[in-house]
């Protein structure tokens, strides 16, 4: 949790002082990089987890939204961040 919270420092601070002085060739550096894809990929495996906790578990049971809210949530930000992470790192 410390890694995805000081992941998220540090590309909210690139961007905002990226935002205008860098040209659009801007890339984080590469230690940035495979700390925001490990990221990306423990967002996914938390969704994973409340997938398999719903296919134990029938769509009527009392905290099944809530888990299928928490999927949505960790794909969505995993989405997020893979936008980031293919414009200012993935450079072929």
């Amino acid at each position: 949790m410390k890694k995805l919270l000081l992941t998220i420092s540090i590309i909210f601070g690139a961007l905002s002082v990226s935002a205008g002085s860098h040209s659009k060739n801007y890339e984080f550096p590469k230690k940035d990089c495979r700390e925001m894809f490990a990221g990306i990929g423990g967002l996914l495996e938390e969704a994973d987890k409340e997938w398999s906790y719903l296919e134990e578990n029938t769509e009527g049971s009392p905290d099944a939204f809530e888990h299928a809210a928490k999927i949505q949530w960790y794909v969505g930000l995993a989405a997020n961040y893979t936008t980031i992470y293919e414009a200012f790192c993935d450079k072929d």
